[in-house]
């Protein structure tokens, strides 16, 4: 891909969301032991919130693969939020404004360091990156304006209607599950809500399961090389008008 310049930096921001997500293979249930063991690691010291899953007796949820990576706690530490569920560990970027990629990578790394010194968590199969982004604009047919997308069913031309639109491709061994979805609400940066089309990037690579530690000394290349795609995929949907409407700054 790469048919445009990526930016490094874009002056108004329209992320909502950034989540990194580790799936392990199944083992000691995680939800039971890791949430109590990062909280007397982690500093300042997280709050923890027991989620919906965590009332589903653990032998249902490993009978039911629906609920195999439902997170059970919750815990919300310096801007962050760390999910856990029996086999899945998600890290998820609260702040606003968004500390960029390095800021939230630091963090991903950090997390995953603590969990594979504690030595508990069963092989690694699967890590994901998701970003998801509000453009704001408030006319269907101006939000459908942003992407850079010609839409035709039959003779049904696409331009003034509203659309949830979800593409699956593989490229590479990595699944890039792409959404687009006109008026989304969201919150920005200041906490302000907007409204506009929603444009989401979900990022999957399976792998051969691999021990938690091996998988936490080796992956940093593979974690950014994931992001750079994520982030190429994200600017290629744009038209580049409504990049440069984002004030972006080029390298």
């Amino acid at each position: 891909m790469l048919d445009k310049k990526l930016p490094v930096m874009l002056e108004r921001e329209p992320l909502v969301e950034a989540v990194c997500e580790i799936r392990m293979q199944p083992g000691v249930a995680l939800s039971d032991i890791l949430p109590g063991i990062l909280f007397h690691e982690l500093t300042p010291k997280p709050v923890i919130t027991r989620l919906p899953a965590a009332n589903i007796p653990s032998p249902m949820r490993a009978q039911d693969p629906s609920l195999h990576y439902a997170a059970t706690q919750r815990l919300d530490v310096d801007g962050y939020v760390i999910a856990i569920g029996d086999r899945n560990i998600i890290i998820s970027c609260g702040r606003r404004p968004y500390p960029k990629w390095s800021g939230f990578k630091e963090k991903i790394l950090y997390i995953v360091g603590l969990v594979s010194g504690m030595e508990i968590a069963p092989e690694v199969e699967r890590f994901s990156l998701k970003y998801v982004n509000i453009i704001q604009s408030s006319t269907l047919s101006e939000q459908i304006s942003k992407i850079d997308m010609d839409l035709r069913i039959g003779s049904l031309e696409v331009n003034n209607e509203n659309i949830n639109l979800t593409i699956t491709n593989i490229q590479e061994s990595v699944a890039h599950i792409l959404t687009i979805a006109t008026g989304a609400e969201g919150a920005v940066p200041g906490g302000r809500m907007v409204r506009g089309v929603l444009v989401g990037i979900d990022s999957i690579c399976d792998i051969k399961p691999v021990p938690f530690n091996e998988f936490s000394n080796s992956w940093e290349s593979e974690l950014e090389k994931l992001h750079n795609v994520n982030k190429d995929r994200f600017f290629n949907c744009l038209k580049q008008q409504t990049i440069e409407e984002m004030g972006p700054t080029y390298g």
